[in-house]
C-alpha cells in the first residue's frame, strides 16, 4: 500500500487553506502600508481580524476530521481495555454536544447581529453565519466520529488513538 501524501488536501480542508492566504496577504499589506509606506490602510486591521476568526473556526474542523486536537490520550492507554469503550463514546458525546450547542448560539448571534462593519459597509452577521456554519461541520463530523466509535471494539478504538499519536490520519 502506497504512503499518504502529507499534500494532499481534502475539499473539507480547502477553506481554511483559502482563509489563511487571504489572512496572510492583508496582514503583509498592512504591514507594508503602516511601515513601508507610512500611510496604513484603514480596513486591513478589521478585516483580518475577521479573518483570523473565520481561519481559526476552519481550521478547527480539519483538525476535528484529524483527530488532532487535544485530549489526555494517556486517559485511554491507562484504563483498563473493557471501560475504553465507554470512555470514548462518553467523550465524543460531550464534543457532539457541545458542538451541537455551540452551533445554535451561533446562529442566534447571527440572527440579531444587526451591526455593520466599522470600515467596510458589510453585516457582521457574515462573520457571525461563517462560524455557525463551521460549527455545523464540526457537529456533522463529531456525531460520525461518534457513530465510528459506536461500531468500533476497545482495541480498534485503542489502535486509532495510537494512530492518532503518530500523526496519521484516521479513516474518518
Amino acid at each position: 500500500m502506497t504512503e499518504p501524501s502529507p499534500l494532499r488536501v481534502r475539499w473539507i480542508d480547502a477553506p481554511a487553506l483559502v482563509l489563511f492566504g487571504l489572512l496572510a496577504a492583508v496582514v503583509l499589506l498592512q504591514f507594508l502600508t503602516r511601515y513601508v509606506l507610512a500611510d496604513s490602510l484603514a480596513w486591513t486591521e478589521e478585516i483580518a481580524r475577521y479573518l483570523l476568526v473565520a481561519t481559526a473556526y476552519a481550521g478547527s474542523v480539519t483538525a476535528l476530521r484529524k483527530g488532532a486536537h487535544i485530549f489526555l490520550e494517556l486517559t485511554y492507554r491507562l484504563a483498563p481495555p473493557a471501560s475504553v469503550k465507554p470512555l470514548a463514546i462518553m467523550a465524543d458525546s460531550v464534543t457532539a454536544a457541545f458542538h451541537a450547542l455551540l452551533t445554535v448560539h451561533a446562529m442566534q448571534l447571527a440572527n440579531v447581529a444587526d451591526r455593520r462593519m466599522t470600515s467596510i459597509d458589510l453585516p457582521r452577521s457574515i462573520v457571525y453565519g461563517f462560524v455557525a456554519l463551521t460549527l455545523a461541520v464540526a457537529t456533522v463530523i463529531a456525531v460520525r466520529h461518534l457513530l465510528r466509535r459506536w461500531r468500533q471494539g476497545s482495541r480498534e478504538i485503542i489502535a486509532d488513538i495510537e494512530q492518532a499519536a503518530g500523526r496519521e490520519e484516521p479513516a474518518c
